[in-house]
């Protein structure tokens, strides 16, 4: 979740029922996924279609505005910079990670959208940042 997160940088979850069942659109969320905890922004919710043309991501037919992205690094996997429309199932929800180039997400076909059922919480802040190292 580069630049927003870094490795070591502590957070708040809010693990509420009432955070798992108010989720939103832009929302930053932890969930379970093969055995591991990992964190990743909604960008589509049930009933929404998605799609991506040459790094630009459209939700059910505008381009969304993304300030949040890590700047292209030209690492990308070509073929998630590009994606078909698709709309997303009840009950799922359309992830990507903020680190587009090397976010492996909802966009790859053996990753897919994530199941609702998996979200454990939803990020709420950071209370400390690992210290930025210089170059």
């Amino acid at each position: 979740m580069l630049p927003l997160l870094r490795p070591g940088d502590r957070i708040f979850v809010d693990e509420t029922d009432q955070a798992r069942s108010d989720l939103h659109d832009g929302d930053i969320i932890v969930l379970r996924r093969n055995d591991g905890i990992i964190l990743k922004r909604i960008i589509a919710m049930p009933g929404e279609t998605i799609s991506g043309t040459h790094r630009k991501v459209f939700r059910n037919g505008k381009q969304l505005d993304e300030p949040y992205l890590a700047p292209a690094t030209g690492d990308d996997i070509p073929e998630l910079t590009t994606f078909a429309a698709r709309t997303v199932s009840s009950g799922e929800l359309f992830v990507m990670g903020d680190n587009r180039d090397l976010s492996l997400d909802s966009r790859a076909a053996e990753y897919g959208p994530v199941k609702i059922s998996d979200v454990l919480g939803k990020y709420s802040w950071t209370y400390w940042h690992v210290p930025s190292v210089a170059k």
